[in-house]
């Protein structure tokens, strides 16, 4: 890198000539191009590889797809592939948002098909939910609890 930084130097204090012009823009030129290139080794060298993202449910990702699509039928098979995708790593919460507001945000578009879908993973949800709640509340293996 001296050196180049020396020839561009040298470069720059012959006469103006033409020739001396032709080789200060093509050693300019060269020098551009080395940095460049370094820079974005360099760049690419301390960016991390990112894994692949984890699929998570948000109720407002939902919403945003069904707002931003004006096909009645395409935003349809687009809800129904959102739910089988992320439908079951949604917390209860998200589901539940999404039950309350599936209508507004679907508009025409909210068949009987998206609404079993919905109700569906949503009483799983709950049922997972209690389930849980009825074995944290209840210690097994005393008779009193039976």
């Amino acid at each position: 890198m001296l050196v180049i930084f020396q020839h561009v130097y040298k470069m720059s204090m012959m006469k103006n000539t033409r020739m001396g012009c032709f080789q200060l823009s093509k050693s300019c030129c060269v020098f551009i191009s080395l940095f460049c290139a370094l820079s974005t080794h360099a760049q690419n060298k301390n960016t991390a590889t990112t894994a692949a993202p984890v699929a998570a449910c948000s109720a407002s990702e939902f919403k945003a797809l069904a707002y931003t699509i004006n096909d009645a039928q395409l935003r349809e098979e687009r809800a129904k592939d959102w739910l089988a995708k992320y439908g079951k790593s949604c917390a209860i919460d998200q589901i539940e948002i999404i039950l309350s507001n599936q209508a507004v945000w679907l508009g025409t578009a909210d068949t009987p098909v998206i609404i079993s879908t919905i109700e569906t993973i949503y009483k799983q949800k709950k049922g997972a939910a209690e389930d849980l709640a009825k074995s944290v509340d209840k210690p097994k293996g005393n008779a009193n609890n039976k």
